[in-house]
């Protein structure tokens, strides 16, 4: 089952609190999605979904900055298994803020949703495209957390004899 949801746009709510309650009292973007049923893991969007928040997650004191895709590998298509495949000899330096947070022993939790906007279909029953809402929360283990910027791609899902999977993403 498909479930569409329509986001009220962020700009202007203020920074939220424990509570998940912007200054002016608006319940933020995550609380209100959390509340919903989460996808299907076997729907086009669920998949979507289910891949881009291992993606997304992170455990820069346990692994590399490009361990995440290698976790998703049970939701990704051929395009982004080969990405997988030949990452090692390609894998990224660890960024400034990677190494704070590994030194900190924080990790990174990523909640994602697929907008109820669509992009424009192409017409084949074997490729789906959702525009999926990523927010990231930093936790430190001290349980302090900050909210990175939120993001939005726009995920590629293929019929596979597996299934959907999330064949790419931008």
């Amino acid at each position: 089952m498909l479930v569409s949801i329509v986001l009220v746009p962020l700009a202007g709510c203020g920074s939220g609190d424990e509570e998940g309650v912007s200054s002016n009292g608006a319940a933020s973007t995550t609380r209100i999605l959390e509340a919903a049923p989460a996808p299907d893991p076997v729907t086009p969007d669920g998949v979507a979904v289910a891949a881009l928040t291992e993606i997304y997650s992170w455990r820069p004191a346990e692994e590399s900055q490009d361990a995440s895709l290698a976790r998703a590998r049970k939701w990704l298509g051929p395009s982004l298994i080969r990405v997988v495949d030949t990452a090692a000899a390609d894998a990224p330096k660890p960024t400034l803020q990677w190494s704070d947070w590994a030194a900190a022993k924080a990790t990174v939790r990523a909640f994602t949703f697929a907008s109820g906007e669509r992009p424009p279909s192409g017409g084949d029953p074997n490729l789906e495209q959702y525009k999926i809402g990523i927010e990231q929360t930093v936790v430190y283990p001290n349980g302090r957390s900050e909210q990175l910027p939120p993001t939005t791609v726009i995920a590629t899902v293929v019929r596979t004899a597996d299934g959907w999977r999330l064949d790419a993403f931008r």
